[in-house]
């Protein structure tokens, strides 16, 4: 499956990243300041902010859920 370019809004990867870790802030804190193979090394916190970088993140975490990625 292929996701390119996703447009997303700071509020919705807040809501998609609140879904997948079940509302669990350490582990999504965790997560967000892990540096992730999939992002060249980066870690997700540093690219929450820049539009590019949400739209990444969503494709991760859409891989992630369906098993792509780990």
């Amino acid at each position: 499956m292929q996701i390119n370019h996703i447009c997303c809004s700071e509020l919705q990867l807040e809501h998609e990243l609140n879904m997948f870790f079940n509302n669990d802030k350490a582990q999504l804190d965790e997560w967000l300041d892990t540096p992730i193979p999939r992002l060249n090394g980066q870690c997700p916190r540093a690219l929450l902010f820049i539009e590019e970088g949400r739209s990444e993140l969503l494709t991760v975490l859409q891989e992630m859920r369906f098993g792509e990625t780990a």
